[in-house]
């Protein structure tokens, strides 16, 4: 495939309808009349899982399971959000008014977690989470403390993609956990006081906890604009995915071992 063809199949891969990323229905907001939103509804989060590797990812399925189980694990639960400046609810019209108004959010999802494994380009759109599992990852970083690091696994900022070097993922479960929570905006810890913490990334992990803060940033990318919930239905807007992925893995500076030719 030369470089024009490409770029036709990238345009037409961000062309077509949006499949999966953020996606929910039944949203509903509950006024309790005493400052108190209620964000509620079921939203699934598709993460499309690309096996970049030259040999197989024998173990794939297994950690595939617990990478989706440990996330929607992970979301469960009510979140509270205080002093959120946004505007006055009107429950008769279930609609925001003009009028300003301070709130405290209770966030309450039912979230889904679906992992789905894919085998070409052409099964991505542009507003999809991907995972792509490679090789290995030839870089390094310098941690606070002026050690110099290898790499497990990298994320393109919020939104992603996420990648993750497949014996390192064998070898740490939680790492594509890790570099997922980054795809929904959370940033390293490397405090070594906080090794029992998910989002620690020096190595030597002793748990995979998240606060109370990380996961109201979570909730707050995760739904941007509470406006959305009024609206009933949501799916994320476009992530720009196949062009990012395929930028992010053709940049020397990340190191990236893969099949080229899985690529495709």
């Amino acid at each position: 495939m030369n470089l024009e063809q490409l770029k036709v199949e990238i345009s037409n891969a961000q062309q077509r309808p949006l499949s999966g990323g953020i996606t929910s229905n039944n949203m509903t907001i509950y006024d309790n009349g005493n400052g108190q939103l209620t964000l509620a509804g079921d939203i699934t989060i598709t993460i499309k899982v690309l096996d970049l590797t030259s040999t197989g990812v024998y173990t794939l399925n297994s950690l595939m399971n617990f990478t989706q189980q440990t996330i929607a694990n992970k979301l469960k639960g009510n979140i509270f959000l205080g002093g959120f400046g946004f505007y006055k609810y009107d429950s008769s019209l279930k609609k925001f008014t003009n009028k300003p108004h301070t709130y405290t959010i209770r966030y309450n999802f039912n979230y889904v977690v679906k992992l789905t494994q894919i085998t070409m380009l052409s099964q991505l759109s542009g507003n999809d989470f991907v995972l792509a599992v490679v090789d290995d990852i030839r870089s390094s970083f310098t941690d606070k403390y002026g050690k110099s690091r290898k790499v497990s696994g990298l994320t393109n900022g919020a939104g992603g993609p996420a990648i993750v070097s497949y014996n390192d993922w064998a070898k740490y479960p939680y790492l594509a956990v890790h570099e997922f929570f980054h795809t929904l905006s959370l940033g390293d810890i490397e405090d070594n006081s906080q090794k029992q913490k998910l989002m620690y990334h020096l190595g030597g992990n002793t748990g995979s906890s998240i606060s109370n803060q990380e996961l109201i940033d979570v909730n707050r990318y995760i739904m941007s604009d509470i406006s959305n919930v009024a609206r009933g239905r949501y799916t994320n807007p476009g992530l720009n995915t196949v062009n990012r992925l395929r930028t992010f893995l053709n940049s020397s500076s990340n190191g990236f071992i893969f099949n080229k030719a899985k690529f495709r």
